[in-house]
């Protein structure tokens, strides 16, 4: 955060900044920054939150147990990657596993946002993580890359993250709610790639996010058919290791520049 941002010495050190976020103007308008720039995502979390709470009722959870994932698992694609191992009585390590592969990309967000979020209190720091989104990680990132310096970083990071989580649980409860009245149908699935298309196609900019997009792509397309999601496990991990090679590849052809 900024100089404006740092708590001040003593006991006050350990206050959580989060109580104090908007106490000063210069936050307030931080805040109001971060979800203008995310508001435009909010559409797309709130159809994929439709999809996601009716595919897990029509795929075979009851409505308490979807109400239950919606509200622990702030993931549409891990609550889907796991809902068929479900359904198919596979082991729960396994099931595990899989929803551990389809998160690896929060890691790397924790990782990106750790100096910033480092000060704050154990607490604080968990909300923030469980919290953390791909479309508000995405808007912070990018505006953190192009803005130097960049002050009041927990209001922008409060702004363009929490504001998904009611956005995501209304539409998720939505779509649990709506699954009742819903014939079966596998076709709804299609809903669910055109939500997550729209959601994740503006995102997909600069060389790390295409490659693993193209490599995501090529890997789950070949293991479709493959038992136990292996396929998409695959996918998944294609796509977290091309994006950190190409990352390193840049940072060292920059570091001569830099010199």
């Amino acid at each position: 955060m900024g100089s404006t941002d740092r708590p001040r010495a003593g006991a006050r050190a350990t206050e959580a900044p989060t109580a104090r976020l908007l106490a000063r103007p210069a936050r307030r308008v931080r805040l109001r920054q971060a979800v203008g720039a995310i508001t435009p995502a909010l559409p797309g979390m709130f159809a994929w939150g439709v999809v996601t709470g009716v595919a897990m009722v029509q795929g075979g959870l009851s409505v308490a147990q979807a109400i239950g994932m919606t509200f622990l698992v702030l993931s549409g694609t891990t609550q889907l990657a796991a809902l068929p191992l479900l359904a198919a009585g596979v082991s729960l390590p396994l099931v595990a596993l899989t929803a551990i592969l389809t998160g690896l990309r929060f890691p790397v967000y924790s990782a990106a946002l750790s100096s910033d979020l480092k000060h704050l209190r154990p607490r604080w720091r968990w909300l923030a993580g469980f919290l953390m989104t791909d479309p508000g990680s995405a808007v912070y990132l990018a505006r953190r890359a192009r803005e130097r310096p960049f002050v009041n970083r927990l209001a922008f990071y409060a702004g363009a993250t929490y504001v998904v989580w009611p956005c995501w649980l209304g539409g998720s409860l939505l779509g649990i709610l709506l699954a009742a009245w819903l014939p079966p149908s596998p076709r709804l699935g299609y809903l669910g790639v055109l939500a997550m298309l729209a959601l994740v196609a503006p995102m997909i900019r600069g060389a790390p996010a295409w490659g693993a997009s193209l490599a995501a792509g090529v890997l789950a397309l070949i293991g479709a058919r493959w038992p136990w999601k292996l396929g998409l496990i695959a996918a998944v991990v294609a796509g977290v290791t091309v994006a950190l090679v190409i990352e390193h590849w840049q940072r060292r052809r920059a570091a001569p520049r830099q010199s």
